[in-house]
């Protein structure tokens, strides 16, 4: 395909509509809506897309996907699209960057205001409400994403999607992305597909040469993917 560069792909992962919502539990038409906007009400998009179409549909990046998740979590504690759009776009003129969601910016949110974590000149750690530039002491903040993605250079790299697994990752420079078992980085369906047909861990491990434990952490982590509840 024309003006693709594919190392991009490579780099910096690619998941469909229906894999990021699988990721997400959350809604296929609701992540279109973040990344292309809304149709029926001329809404602008939330995000920036990190990718071009391929192949006539849509694909998200790993930055996309992390902010989607940022996004869900907003959502799902009561802000809708209209606020956190204005939210996305207040911060990618603060730091001059496509991904705002995807920083280590330090978000919170108590379902009235979000909020983002500054040092202020003393060093004090302080947080700035978002929706009025005002900074404020917040007694209870609602907990975020950040303990599951590992940043580099303030930006994310590497996500845990299911805290109960924290060896089942995702790094965009690995199996483009794909979900892998850390130490052994084969791709957590590829694990739980020799687990189900050889019918348990112990003969999967030994067709893979690790340990049955690594298969039990794959075929858990796919198993909670399934059973989750879409919103």
């Amino acid at each position: 395909m024309t003006g693709i560069d594919w190392r991009e792909f490579s780099d910096g992962g690619l998941y469909t509509v229906p894999m990021a919502a699988r990721l997400l539990a959350t809604k296929q038409d609701k992540i279109r809506s973040w990344i292309e906007g809304y149709g029926h009400s001329k809404a602008e998009p939330i995000l920036i897309r990190q990718f071009p179409r391929v192949g006539g549909r849509m694909v998200l990046g790993f930055l996309d996907l992390i902010e989607s998740a940022f996004i869900r979590h907003f959502v799902a504690i009561g802000y809708s699209p209209q606020t956190i759009r204005k939210v996305a776009l207040k911060l990618r003129d603060r730091h001059c960057v496509d991904h705002p969601f995807a920083m280590d910016k330090r978000f919170r949110a108590d379902g009235r205001a979000i909020f983002e974590e500054v040092v202020a000149d003393e060093g004090e750690r302080r947080l700035v409400n978002l929706m009025n530039d005002n900074f404020e002491i917040v007694p209870v903040i609602e907990p975020t994403l950040f303990d599951q993605v590992f940043y580099t250079e303030d930006i994310a790299r590497e996500w845990t999607p299911l805290h109960q697994f924290p060896r089942a990752i995702i790094n965009p420079k690995i199996s483009f992305g794909r979900p892998v078992v850390k130490d052994i980085w084969i791709p957590t369906e590829t694990l739980f597909r020799a687990y189900l047909n050889e019918g348990g861990e112990e003969a999967a491990a030994e067709e893979f040469g690790i340990a049955p434990e690594d298969v039990l952490v794959a075929a858990g982590f796919e198993q909670e993917l399934e059973n989750r509840v879409i919103h």
